[in-house]
């Protein structure tokens, strides 16, 4: 009888734990419907290895091509850096005990008209990369736009298969490869670049931009000048460096009488660094300058070279008074007054439109700044930095954090009126609380503290 007891016993417990594990698998699959979020809904950036390591398989699943730039020389030329590869691999090394990511891509071929390495520019490493490609990865709807950004470590040869380590790629010197491989694995072989990557950025819907919509709200009265003179943006003349030693303020330049001004309506600014701009004339027409000639006026696009290497852009235009605020507070030493922005530029490309040109710039990746201190030996207008990028610098700081401040101001202004109420009533709060602490020094439970520190003492001398 008592063995027939334990028995009904232990069939209770295991009818309990089946309950059990049945109501947690629901909770979890409860959990799982309402956990998810769709993978790559909104930009993001990534530095982790793991993170990056997910990232990366797609370059051994399949050819991705990829744009490649170097900084350096888009300070120098319109046509050189610039050039197209695949990404064959991806490997992880440390760097002062820190792994990070380095990528396997082959010898970049130079864009048309130009050169990626131009034998007066060899590559050094430590020089800084950037990398822009789409993929379509698991979890995405339609292919990502990504960017990276990574230093260049040197050139190597590539075996995508090892026939010493079967399923394992070999890299290495050519000397190397050639002393140590078979022939026929040597003739598969690629020679390649191997650049580190620090940090990737994911963009969804592709490179971020503000439409003419968005520009036409914040930003306004905007003139481009062409200055004749102006060559590549870097180029000495007889008087330094261009914009170097001009003690007057930016206006007394700009209002030279060779100096040819358009009005612009400001159509896109992009993420990229490009800027479109509607012109209703052609672009250089009535330029004073040797190259503004017939069929140059025609196609400029035929042109490009000549037309930057001898022509300078400025675009210049007024902010709304908040972000002028703001750009000024991160950014105090940009050129012209506390609500203008001066943005030199390189001419892309012109298309034809309806009764007008849609005219596309790139920004120089470089800020145009002027120190106003009258007592400063640095006074007057410059290039920032003065000859050349240093590793780490980013492309253009007034463009970029124009572009954060408008998409910021922006989604503040398109929120519901519910939520512009709670954001005020926030901030009417904190900023009462900041008035009413304005003038006290210390904080309440701070100043408690400090006087029964101060009675004790005085206790203890009181009893000695």
């Amino acid at each position: 009888m008592a063995d027939e007891i334990q028995k009904e016993k232990k069939k209770k417990k295991k009818k309990k734990k089946k309950v059990k594990t049945s109501e947690a698998e629901g909770s979890s699959k409860a959990v799982g419907k309402e956990a998810p979020e769709r993978l790559f809904s909104r930009p993001e950036l990534f530095t982790k290895p793991k993170d990056l390591q997910n990232l990366f398989q797609v370059f051994r699943q399949g050819e991705i091509m990829a744009e490649i730039l170097r900084p350096r020389l888009q300070t120098e030329s319109l046509e050189h850096g610039r050039g197209t590869a695949i990404v064959r691999n991806f490997s992880f090394r440390k760097f002062q005990d820190k792994p990070k990511a380095v990528l396997i891509i082959n010898q970049p071929r130079s864009k048309p008209g130009g050169a990626f390495e131009p034998l007066d520019r060899i590559m050094k490493p430590g020089e800084q990369m950037n990398l822009t490609y789409n993929a379509l990865l698991e979890g995405s709807e339609r292919p990502i736009h990504f960017s990276a950004k990574g230093f260049f470590l040197r050139k190597s040869f590539y075996v995508a298969e090892d026939p010493n380590k079967p399923g394992k790629p070999w890299i290495g010197l050519r000397e190397d490869a050639e002393k140590n491989l078979p022939k026929e694995a040597v003739v598969r072989g690629d020679e390649v670049i191997e650049v580190r990557i620090d940090a990737v950025n994911s963009f969804p819907g592709g490179p971020g931009k503000s439409d003419r919509k968005v520009l036409e709200r914040y930003l306004s009265d905007a003139k481009l000048y062409i200055l004749p003179s102006g060559a590549v943006w870097n180029q000495k003349s007889t008087q330094g460096n261009f914009f170097d030693s001009i003690r007057d303020p930016i206006k007394t330049f700009i209002d030279r009488e060779d100096i040819r001004v358009l009005n612009v309506v400001l159509d896109e600014f992009a993420n990229a660094g490009t800027v479109s701009v509607m012109v209703k004339e052609r672009l250089l027409a009535d330029v004073d300058h040797e190259v503004a000639r017939p069929s140059v006026i025609k196609k400029p696009n035929d042109f490009l070279i000549e037309i930057n290497s001898k022509i300078g852009f400025l675009l210049g235009f007024k902010m709304d008074q908040e972000i002028g605020e703001s750009l000024l507070k991160t950014f105090p030493k940009k050129a012209g007054k506390d609500d203008e922005i001066f943005l030199p530029l390189f001419l892309k490309d012109v298309a034809d439109a309806r009764e007008q040109f849609r005219v596309t710039f790139m920004v120089f990746p470089r800020d145009l700044i002027e120190e106003k201190s009258s007592k400063s030996m640095e006074r007057g207008l410059k290039f920032q930095p003065p000859y050349a990028l240093h590793q780490g610098s980013e492309n253009q700081v007034t463009f970029s954090k124009l572009l954060i401040l408008i998409n910021q101001r922006f989604r503040e202004d398109e929120k519901p009126d519910e939520e512009k109420l709670k954001s005020a009533k926030l901030q009417a709060s904190v900023e009462k609380r900041i008035s009413e602490q304005k003038w006290k020094f210390t904080d309440d439970k701070v100043a408690s503290a400090f006087k029964e520190r101060a009675a004790a003492k005085k206790r203890r001398d009181e009893g000695g």
